[in-house]
């Protein structure tokens, strides 16, 4: 049946004789439909758009077309993929997802919802319709792929080169014609004789696309002089500062809907302050506050003035990137000041041009067919990114392809004999942070410069650390040492990994002496080298899972229950795990120095090669030397790790059964806040470290004693607890059941599914629900999903229903919906409005005891003879509460209720400190249902009152 078509689409002017056939299910919600609407777009014709066909129908009609058709549908789900490709088999069709070409050619897109990129590309049609916006959204693209640049091109067919994929047919598809179109046309592409460059564009120019741009990782003009000896110093004038953030001044101005609070205002002179006079300031500033602002703004003029660089240090990704394009750009549209600043990131998280360029001039000797498949989206941003941050191409699936990044980005190059100096985008970003007057960075990168003695930031004298209340776990983190099965089989495989035929410097180089004729003085010590590396390097390989199936297997051996599937388990030098490691461990490490020996001899045969052979020899150079320098590190790392007689630190084995290349060696440090002070907070003038959560009963002695404060001079630190400007009292409700099962009791988890469903149900609010363990939060997923899914609630469960920021998303669009989350999910969420109106914490948040480094801590403090409980555990628990706590008032519109389902809290002394740390009073009520009973009344009472005063929360 045919149905009215558009009449505003012109015809395309896309040259090859492609019949685009967009196909959807009439039935999106269901897997076996049977009925579909198909709208046919020729390359010089009008659509046509036909509705209620089947499969057959549809492949009738695939088949009556000559040209072979372009059968298309958008992000199809795999049992469509299936059925489509059966219409193709016995047609000279192409199955292509639209989805695919969208996060291809048009890199920098916030995401690949059809309406996004609808919203890029702007295609000229007013008519509704699935497929039908898929057929011109398909048209669109392939006028921009046949556009690219012919480099682009020949990296798409190379990598797309025995994937079996859609893309592919569709490359040789537009290959052929090329060579046809080539005889007639004016020359395209590079070359002519229909060679793969000679792929056509559609006109002269490329079509009009309006995708987020890939932009410089700085912004500003100015520039700051690196040398930040202290001479003749500008002080800022304190009082002047504030009044830019008090009624009447610059801020209210310039800001729509900026309200004067006194706690900004307080923050921004402490901060001054501390830049003057050469201070150490802890501060803590609660939600609301307007922390950012606070500091940047004196840093700023500070650094601007003075000539010196700040550096600004977060925890998260997401308050790294608010700073980079929110607040940054705002004070550099309304400060007047001339500064620079520079967004900089950790080596991985960049991608290096000479790897790439190696894996796309020969992907078979570099990647797998997966891994082909998985850098095909990469191939158009490479070519245009400005800063080689992979975080701006959010069509590259990082953790599917994993194993491809970790061969192309720039964590472990061979620096500093790279081949493109200038032209590597690490070194770019990093001499524009060298120029800059303030520098965004993560903890991870503050300790990996600490680490290498300032080699990435070179020597600073004025840091601020936000989040600091995640410093010292951070600084754990990058001191703990890890050598695990998994990683040394991956870096390894770039030098070589058997699948495919061989793949890896050493395959490829293997293939070149045995294609070189017999005659050159190189071909044999060429060929006898690389075939000794690839030899030890399989040797290295089976050492590797000798060593770790031991360790898995002992480590079991030890657990006392045989029916885990993971085990952790703690040792020390003088245990008999440890011995047996040592024993196992020595006949790896003499496998890692075979071949580090065998890799030098292979790198200074590459010298006898001729150029006209090894063009890039200076790469593959590289990555040799890369691979040696692993070998060293793991030989050393794995020393450490088996004699295990470092006394401040902890050692622990992690394992999965029947997965021993799973298996983790780890040695933590003990305690980091001596390091802290000698090599971070003592060689600063200036240091500011802020959060909402530092202080633990209005006391910050337990982050001083942490993080090394306590050591600073005292005429130099300051402390200040500066509140948040929200009404607690009038927007939050806090209340705890007071007849409830302990978190012990047998019947702790039916009240706690059964609470949650009854307070859901009764108010209809979006709510999110913390828990301290998957084990329970799996359960209550399964206890309250099916019930309020009859409800119209959607329930949204960590580690079932998608990775952490889709679950954000698709909690802050849900009408109502629950989402259960357990660690990561009690900071970092920020959901304003009626999106979340209702927090549930179920446990108070201690850390497992039985964790070795909690052990470890514990022990410590106790052979010291101090209360471990009340001095480690209670305080990180309190902190963490805090946290959770947070998550619920974002601004001063909203309102809402948590409830703690833990007795803890008003049962025990130290219970009653959680309560005390929060910013309200709470309700004690009576039960569960009562509690219900109360919540429900308390929104009802909100609600109405909001209404009566015409205000109201989105």
């Amino acid at each position: 049946m045919s149905a009215p078509t558009p009449n505003n689409i012109p015809a395309s002017e896309f040259s090859l004789p492609f019949t685009i056939l967009a196909i959807q299910p009439d039935d999106l919600s269901s897997r076996q439909a049977e009925s579909f609407t198909v709208v046919l777009l020729r390359y010089d014709e009008k659509p046509e758009v036909r509705t209620g066909l089947d499969l057959e129908a549809i492949g009738d009609l695939a088949a009556a077309d000559a040209s072979g058709p372009l059968l298309a549908a958008y992000g199809p789900e795999d049992h469509l993929t299936e059925r489509l490709w059966q219409i193709a088999a016995g047609i000279d069709a192409v199955v292509l997802d639209v989805r695919l070409l969208a996060r291809i050619l048009l890199p920098g897109l916030r995401d690949y919802e059809r309406a996004t990129v609808e919203r890029c590309v702007e295609p000229k049609t007013s008519g509704t319709g699935d497929a039908l916006k898929t057929a011109v959204l398909c048209r669109v693209l392939l006028d921009l792929l046949a556009s690219q640049h012919p480099d682009t091109v020949e990296t798409l067919i190379l990598l797309a080169e025995g994937t079996g994929t859609g893309l592919e047919r569709l490359l040789a598809r537009m290959t052929v014609q090329a060579a046809r179109t080539v005889q007639t046309a004016r020359p395209a592409g590079l070359g002519g004789n229909g060679s793969r460059k000679d792929i056509p564009s559609t006109s002269g120019e490329s079509p009009s696309i309006a995708h987020t741009a890939l932009g410089p990782p700085t912004i500003g003009d100015g520039s700051c002089d690196t040398d930040e000896a202290d001479g003749d110093l500008d002080p800022m004038d304190t009082e002047e500062l504030a009044r830019m953030f008090e009624t009447g001044g610059l801020f209210e101005s310039s800001m729509e809907g900026y309200e004067q609070r006194p706690q900004q205002v307080s923050m921004v002179r402490s901060v001054a302050c501390a830049f003057n006079d050469g201070e150490v300031l802890l501060v803590e500033a609660g939600t609301g506050t307007g922390k950012s602002l606070s500091y940047l703004t004196p840093a700023l003029i500070w650094a601007v003035r003075n000539d010196q660089r700040v550096i600004v240090s977060t925890n998260t990704r997401n308050l790294q990137e608010q700073l980079f394009y929110k607040d940054l750009p705002f004070l550099l549209e309304n400060l007047g000041l001339p500064f620079r600043a520079t967004l900089l990131k950790g080596r991985s998280n960049y991608l290096c041009l000479d790897r790439w360029r190696q894996v796309t001039r020969r992907p078979a000797d570099h990647l797998t067919a997966e891994e082909r498949e998985a850098a095909i989206p990469l191939a158009v941003w490479a070519r245009e990114t400005q800063t080689g941050d992979i975080s701006e191409h959010a069509g590259f699936n990082r953790g599917a392809g994993a194993g491809l990044w970790e061969k192309i980005n720039g964590e472990g190059t061979a620096c500093p004999r790279c081949v493109l100096k200038e032209a590597c985008f690490v070194n770019r970003v990093r001499r524009a942070a060298m120029a800059s007057h303030v520098v965004i960075i993560n903890h991870a990168l503050l300790f990996a410069d600490l680490q290498s003695d300032h080699a990435v930031l070179s020597r600073y004298s004025h840091l601020i650390i936000d989040e600091a209340h995640n410093l010292e776990r951070a600084a754990v983190q990058h001191l703990t040492l890890e050598v695990g099965g998994w990683r040394m089989r991956r870096v390894l495989g770039r030098m070589h990994a058997p699948e495919w035929g061989g793949t890896g410097v050493l395959a490829g180089l293997d293939r070149l002496a045995k294609k070189a004729a017999d005659n050159l003085d190189w071909k044999t010590p060429l060929e006898a080298g690389t075939r000794m590396a690839i030899d030890r390097i399989t040797e290295v390989n089976r050492r590797i899972e000798d060593f770790f199936r031991i360790a898995s297997d002992e480590a079991f051996g030890q657990s006392d229950d045989g029916s885990v599937r993971r085990t952790k388990l703690r040792y020390r030098a003088e245990d008999e795990y440890a011995g047996i490691l040592k024993s196992s461990a020595r006949v790896l490490i003499e496998g890692l120095a075979g071949l580090r020996e065998s890799l030098g001899m292979l790198h200074a045969t590459l010298d006898q090669v001729h150029d006209s052979w090894l063009d890039d020899r200076e790469s593959r150079g590289n990555a040799i030397v890369a691979a040696m320098d692993f070998c060293s590190a793991m030989e050393e790392a794995l020393f450490v790790l088996t004699e295990a007689n470092e006394g401040e630190r902890v050692y622990w084995v992690e394992a999965a059964r029947s997965q021993p290349l799973s298996c983790v060696l780890t040695a933590a440090p003990l305690r980091v806040a001596d390091r802290l002070h000698d090599d971070l907070f003592r060689p600063l003038r200036t240091a500011v470290l802020t959060s909402a959560t530092l202080t633990v009963g209005d006391r910050f002695d337990y982050q001083l004693e942490r993080l090394g404060l306590d050591r600073i001079d005292p005429r130099r630190l300051q402390v200040r607890g500066i509140g948040s400007p929200f009404d607690y009292a009038d927007q939050v409700l806090v209340c705890v059941p007071a007849a409830f099962p302990t978190p012990r009791s047998d019947a702790f988890q039916d009240s706690v599914s059964r609470l949650i469903l009854d307070l859901v149900v009764s108010t209809m609010r979006s709510t999110l629900v913390l828990f301290t363990s998957y084990t329970q939060l799996n359960r209550t997923y399964q206890d309250i999903e099916p019930d309020l899914a009859e409800h119209g609630v959607a329930v949204l469960a960590q580690g079932t229903s998608g990775p952490r920021s889709a679950l954000l998303d698709r909690f802050r669009r849900s009408d109502t919906a629950v989402l259960l989350g357990t660690d990561s999910f009690w900071e970092g969420v920020d959901v304003p409005g009626k999106a979340l109106e209702m927090v549930i914490l179920v446990k108070l948040p201690f850390a497992v005891p039985t964790e070795p480094l909690v052990q470890a801590q514990v022990e410590r403090l106790e052979d010291a003879g101090r209360n471990s409980f009340f001095e480690f555990q209670v305080p990180e628990a309190v902190i963490k509460f805090r946290q959770g706590f947070g998550r619920l008032i974002r601004s001063t519109r909203d309102y809402g209720v948590v409830t703690i389902l833990d007795q803890r809290v008003v049962g025990t002394a130290y219970g009653r400190l959680f309560l005390e740390s929060l910013p309200a009073g709470s309700e004690i009520y009576p039960d569960a249902d009562g509690l219900v009973e109360g919540v429900t009344y308390w929104f009802r009472a909100r609600d109405k009152r909001r209404v009566e005063r015409g205000t109201y929360i989105t």
